[in-house]
């Protein structure tokens, strides 16, 4: 099972930036664009286009490879003061985290923090972080420390602040302290510490499912109703509905409307979503 977290600047982890995609190995070509892929073999490597042997004996030479060229110094808010250098180590570090946790490889995502924290010093990104992977391996106490520090790492720090004490109340709903978890998506909405769409909506749901877990259906049932079922960039009123159903016993009813959302919305969305409901216990696998 996995909680939806929010690392930094984007979704939840739900939202582990890829950030190895951002840094392409110059010594190869950078994939596909519009998300194709190379084609592999039997043996899991990438097949080679067969050679043309018919090309006009006047056809120009190809243009030499280019050469190899930088990492992008992408910005990582609380790392401004690092050098370019430092920079770029960070981020190629951070990719091999993203490359580990993707792979459930937890030690060594820690111990590649470990190695990111001795340049970048006290960061509430890789304290962040820290408390993604601790979260993955259901390691909640460890997961909850690490969380707070980055919330007091990225006080005053605007949006980035949102993340982590998003992190705190999740951990509160997987925990199934529903009066913490309401009450700490409620403060994020109340205080408007995010402009996400996203992010409001899924809290909103999220509240919604303590309601509905607490037996508080008449204020659960009002927040069902502020969701859009023509909402293009959230599957949250298709999953509403399937949590009443469940909480009605309706489980066919409730199975529907999560097909409807998986014929509609990608995988990615669903997903989102999808976690809330194994948590709470309404489905048992995510690929349910």
């Amino acid at each position: 099972m996995k909680a939806s977290l929010l690392l930094s600047a984007g979704l939840t982890l739900s939202f582990l930036p890829n950030l190895g995609a951002q840094l392409t190995n110059p010594a190869k070509p950078a994939a596909p664009a519009g998300g194709a892929k190379l084609q592999l073999d039997a043996g899991g490597t990438e097949e080679e286009a067969p050679l043309k042997l018919d090309a006009p004996a006047d056809a120009p030479a190809p243009a030499a490879a280019p050469g190899p060229q930088p990492l992008p110094d992408v910005q990582i808010p609380g790392l401004e003061k690092l050098s370019a250098a430092q920079r770029t180590a960070v981020m190629k570090d951070l990719g091999d985290v993203g490359t580990y946790i993707r792979g459930v490889r937890w030690q060594e995502a820690l111990e590649k923090l470990t190695e990111i924290v001795k340049i970048t010093g006290p960061s509430h990104y890789v304290e962040n972080l820290r408390g993604a992977v601790f979260t993955r391996m259901r390691d909640f106490k460890s997961a909850r420390e690490h969380f707070s520090k980055a919330a007091e790492l990225s006080a005053g720090m605007g949006a980035e602040a949102f993340h982590p004490r998003f992190n705190l109340a999740e951990i509160s709903f997987v925990e199934k302290d529903w009066d913490a978890a309401r009450t700490g998506f409620q403060a994020l909405l109340k205080e408007k510490a995010t402009k996400d769409k996203s992010s409001l909506t899924l809290m909103k749901f999220k509240i919604m499912v303590c309601d509905f877990q607490q037996k508080k259906t008449a204020d659960a049932e009002a927040i069902l109703k502020t969701f859009d079922q023509y909402d293009d960039a959230s599957p949250a009123f298709y999953f509403a509905q399937a949590a009443q159903c469940f909480v009605n016993e309706k489980k066919e009813e409730a199975a529907e409307w999560l097909d409807s959302a998986k014929k509609i919305y990608p995988a990615e969305l669903n997903e989102v979503y999808n976690d809330s409901l194994v948590e709470v216990g309404w489905l048992e696998t995510l690929g349910q």
